[in-house]
């Protein structure tokens, strides 16, 4: 049995029931990594005594997953539940091949994808197939040829029912003589959240009727054990006791599936997607999400009855959320530099009770990527932040107030409109570099102008605000929102300037293409707008985020936000919510 070290706090948990076999129990470990998004780097920090802290990166990962193949050689399993790409500028300017080579080296098994492994687009630069000759997944069946390990994912479907070709539903894998089922699966509402453009000749199978089908003939095809890599997640805020339910958000896809599903259909389960936390037994099955950006990973551990070919439920552990860490702040167990305080101490993190030792060979394996974008990462923008921006996605927030701010002033519109999904990234007081904006900006959209009457906006906004994607960022409007379950009501809305907005007039709106060409569910909304009144941008040579570091580099000077209350988010009265 494995320990839990002081340093990196693991989840344990017990189920009763005893083994039927008196040989001792196989013992099979899952790793797990989900919602990489291309952080094959660490992230740094430089606490005020001088200490480094390095939080993640896939050299150290390798660290830690040697000392579990160590522990129980032959038995370990290495999985990924997608995101792994879009996201940082090393990966996306290789499209996806530093992670792809990374991944080759630590021996993974098998990822599934997720939403942005979509984001690419055809190979080349141009991230959405919008040329007749384009093929709308070419960058990602590029990843998937240079993989030594499958891309999985079921319930994706070309129009005529077949899956592409550099996707596979599910494999067997073997381990110490146990053979093992690995399904894939990844939200249907993909479509909604990443370019629509790539997507709309795939079909997104709905999750209750494909995790039932691909785990019914995993076991037909001889699977001992059979594990679901899953792009859905869900959130929990606390992993103390894997056997109470109580913190997490059981609206979450992940609980919705598992709910639904016949009692310990699975094996393990891990999850992704919503960059939370998740260590716990749903309906007999113990389920693993970690985090995000590389900086923590998770496992379950099976001790399989050798006659039964069964796990012994007593004896599955469940870790979530294990930070990777090459420092660890011994007060606090992980290396989040935001939790450090005068006083506390660090050392050399330790796993398992024994050293970390981050791997030379990867790092020499994507050195050359890195040296490819230095000079671009490094690249001074004339801008600096007086003090920090952040980010919020359930409200207004001091960056994306700045930001819609500069999109709307340097395209000379009257509103802007950015979603929260989109930034991902806070920006620290300082110069602002190309780097740092690339990390706030990771996706290549373009800037979509749509002329739309105060009325459509007011549509726009509603569906945003109504949907399950986080609010929309605004320039150029202030508003009041008042929201029922599932519905918001814009009662009432001005111009930046205290006009009323003309519910007849027309506006010039800018946005992403994103979000114009149906993203974060109001594709029902925009649809209705002509199509000569809708601009996706495509044909422009700079996307959003080069016309915006373009636009800084003329203007220079300063970049400063704040919350202005420019949106105000109401409950509204109980008695004019529609009853559920």
């Amino acid at each position: 049995m494995l320990t839990v070290l002081a340093a990196c706090p693991g989840r344990a948990a017990h189920r009763p029931d005893g083994p039927a076999s008196a040989e001792p129990p196989v013992r099979i470990t899952f790793a797990a990594t989900n919602d990489l998004h291309g952080w094959v780097q660490p992230r740094e920090s430089v606490l005020p005594d001088g200490t480094v802290l390095r939080a993640g990166g896939l050299s150290l990962l390798s660290g830690y997953l040697a000392i579990l193949r160590a522990q129980n050689p032959g038995g370990v399993v290495v999985v990924d539940t997608g995101d792994l790409f879009q996201g940082t500028l090393v990966a996306n300017l290789s499209e996806g091949e530093v992670v792809i080579a990374a991944y080759n080296e630590l021996g993974y098994d098998a990822a599934a994808i997720g939403n942005h492994e979509f984001d690419y687009g055809p190979v080349g630069p141009r991230s959405a197939a919008v040329g007749a000759d384009d093929d709308p997944l070419g960058a990602l069946a590029e990843c998937a040829r240079k993989a030594r390990f499958p891309l999985l994912a079921r319930n994706v479907r070309l129009g005529d029912g077949t899956p592409p070709t550099f996707l596979r539903p599910s494999i067997i894998i073997e381990r110490h003589g146990i053979k093992i089922g690995l399904l894939g699966l990844l939200t249907p509402a993909t479509p909604e959240v990443t370019n629509p453009v790539n997507v709309m000749r795939l079909r997104f199978g709905e999750l209750v009727e494909e995790a039932t089908a691909g785990a019914e003939e995993l076991r037909a095809q001889g699977a001992e054990l059979v594990v679901a890599l899953v792009h859905a997640g869900g959130r929990c805020e606390e992993l103390s006791d894997p056997h109470s339910l109580t913190s997490c958000d059981l609206r979450g896809e992940i609980f919705e599936l598992l709910l639904k599903l016949p009692s310990g259909l699975f094996d393990a389960v891990f999850a992704g997607h919503t960059h939370a936390g998740i260590g716990h037994f749903v309906n007999a099955m113990p389920v693993v999400e970690s985090g995000a950006f590389g900086r923590q990973f998770g496992t379950i551990e099976l001790a399989v009855d050798p006659t039964t070919r069964r796990p012994i439920p007593a004896q599955t552990r469940i870790r979530a959320a294990i930070p990777i860490c090459e420092r660890t702040i011994d007060e606090t167990g992980d290396c989040n530099a935001k939790d450090w305080r005068p006083g506390m101490t660090t050392r050399p993190s330790t796993f398992e009770g024994a050293p970390v030792v981050q791997d030379q060979q990867l790092d020499s394996l994507i050195a050359p990527y890195f040296e490819r974008v230095d000079l671009k990462h490094r690249q001074k923008l004339s801008v600096t932040m007086p003090s920090a921006l952040a980010r919020e996605y359930r409200s207004e927030s001091p960056l994306g107030n700045a930001l819609a701010d500069a999109l709307r002033e340097s395209e000379g519109a009257d509103v802007s409109l950015l979603n929260s999904g989109g930034l991902r990234a806070d920006l620290h007081p300082g110069e602002l570099t190309y780097g740092t904006l690339y990390e706030v900006f990771p996706f290549d959209n373009s800037i979509a102008t749509l002329h739309l009457t105060g009325r459509e906006i007011v549509e726009l906004l509603e569906a945003l605000l109504s949907g399950t994607h986080g609010v929309p960022q605004t320039s150029g409007l202030r508003f009041v929102v008042e929201r029922c379950p599932g519905k918001a009501t814009i009662t009432e809305i001005r111009l930046a300037d205290g006009r009323p907005l003309d519910n007849e007039a027309t506006y010039r709106l800018v946005t992403s293409d994103f979000l114009a060409l149906g993203g974060d569910g109001v594709g029902e909304v925009l649809d209705r707008v002509p199509s000569e009144r809708k601009h996706y941008g495509h044909e422009r040579d700079l996307g959003m985020r080069d016309a915006l570091a373009e636009w800084f580099l003329h203007r220079g000077g300063t970049l400063e936000g704040r919350v202005d209350g420019r949106m105000k988010l109401l409950d509204a009265p109980a008695d004019a919510c529609p009853k559920r």
